[in-house]
């Protein structure tokens, strides 16, 4: 068989260690990836994820070992509007947007501590899909109300936390979807009714 010239063996091998050699930085949102290519088989090395402000939650910032129940009227109050059912949550954000999400009112409870701004009662359902964290020390009042919806003018019943700067979160009862607005879950009404009757238009907690 023909030998390949030297130089051409000579160049061959070049190509090959240049190509083995190279190597390349991919960025990731939360890890750097270091890519080594070869002409036979391409291998990944993932190094330590990188710190991102994007994966710090509020809990981060502190909280107990072990989780606990503050020691607070508001978590007495919540614990009289279990018997609402589901209701309706609202957070409205004053640069521009309103979230809106609904859950059952026999949430757990739990509390966390951070450092710098106080307390925060933390309301979850069991799997964490619901969950709703509340600065106590900025609750100032709750209100209750009986009011027409801005559309389609049925009866809205709605609890109001409200802190220095406005409400922090409103509660209201969801009404059967399948029934159609103003048409409560059985029960539901009257169980308002109670806590709103104890508290009366508005308690304070400051």
């Amino acid at each position: 068989a023909p030998k390949m010239p030297r130089l051409s063996a000579f160049l061959l091998l070049l190509a090959v260690q240049a190509a083995s050699g190279f190597q390349s930085r991919i960025p990731t949102f939360g890890h750097t990836v270091l890519r080594t290519r070869s002409c036979f088989e391409p291998s990944y090395t993932v190094a330590k994820p990188t710190k991102s402000p994007f994966f710090r939650s509020l809990r981060a910032g502190g909280g107990p070992a072990a989780p606990t129940v503050p020691d607070h009227a508001v978590v007495s109050l919540l614990e009289d509007c279990k018997g609402w059912g589901l209701a309706r949550f609202v957070m409205v954000n004053p640069a521009g947007s309103v979230l809106e999400t609904a859950a059952r009112m026999d949430l757990s409870m739990t509390g966390f501590n951070v450092p710098g701004k106080g307390q925060y009662l933390t309301i979850a359902t069991d799997d964490k899909l619901f969950e709703c964290h509340i600065n106590l020390s900025k609750v100032e009042t709750v209100s209750f109300s009986q009011e027409p919806a801005k559309v389609g003018g049925h009866t809205l019943h709605v609890m109001r936390i409200k802190g220095p700067d406005g409400p922090l979160l409103s509660i209201m009862l969801q009404y059967d979807t399948a029934k159609g607005a103003g048409n409560y879950f059985e029960g539901s009404v009257e169980a308002f009714d109670k806590v709103m009757k104890k508290y009366g238009p508005e308690t304070k907690f400051s």
